[in-house]
């Protein structure tokens, strides 16, 4: 999603990226302390009219982000017993919706209240799988699970969708994951088990900056056209 996102503000677009992990993954990634925040994706759940004080800008021109925060996991019990608790983020997104070209969520595969409220408030899912084969099945069982959710939650959800991740070009598992992936699914690109990926966090940027001229930062950029195209289509 960081990757992505970044992309999307690269191509010139106004962009906005909501980190949805409690490890606060993307958060850090890019190379910021979530602690710090006054302000988090925390509040914007609690409170869904002060998403405006959640959005802060990265160091990436047209890139916008709401950092995650270590309190995400406790906010669950809180709204357990919310009506609401699945469109707090539609809800929210749906105010600054008209300030940006796109609004990118990262989240855990695993359904949980966050993830729910990402599918809720998305119009398009684009899945990350690793081609191993243990993550094969994960993806059919997730896929499954959302289409269950897709038809009670968001009927207007689209599967955009997989992009194949930490491929190892000889590896037989690989190949063979791939290949599976590929019969079953929209694929959007594959990107190579590389280093450049891993360093980039180390520097707290995204691969499309940190490392822009490698062949991976490259792959990035070709699947955010695809997908752009898609969703214009």
């Amino acid at each position: 999603a960081n990757n992505i996102a970044s992309s999307l503000a690269l191509e010139g677009k106004q962009v906005l990226v909501v980190d949805l992990d409690p490890l606060c993954t993307l958060t850090k990634a890019n190379g910021y302390d979530p602690s710090k925040f006054d302000s988090s994706v925390v509040t914007l759940l609690e409170n869904p009219l002060k998403v405006g004080q959640t959005i802060y800008e990265s160091d990436i021109e047209g890139l916008s982000f709401i950092p995650s925060s270590p309190m995400l996991d406790a906010l669950e019990l809180t709204l357990i017993n919310k009506k609401d608790k699945y469109s707090r983020l539609k809800k929210a997104l749906d105010k600054v919706k008209p300030i940006f070209d796109y609004i990118v969520l990262d989240c855990t595969p695993s359904l949980s209240t966050f993830t729910i409220n990402a599918l809720v408030a998305a119009d398009f899912l684009i899945v990350p799988a690793e081609t191993k084969y243990q993550s094969d099945f994960s993806l059919e069982v997730f896929l499954s699970t959302f289409e269950t959710m897709k038809a009670t939650l968001n009927p207007e959800l689209k599967l955009l969708g997989i992009i194949a991740t930490m491929y190892n070009v000889q590896a037989n598992e690989d190949k063979e994951v791939l290949a599976e992936i590929q019969s079953k699914y929209d694929l959007l690109g594959i990107i190579k088990r590389t280093t450049a990926v891993s360093s980039s966090v180390k520097k707290g940027k995204p691969c499309v900056v940190a490392n822009r001229r490698t062949v991976v930062a490259q792959e990035y950029r070709e699947i955010t056209r695809k997908i752009m195209k898609m969703m214009e289509e």
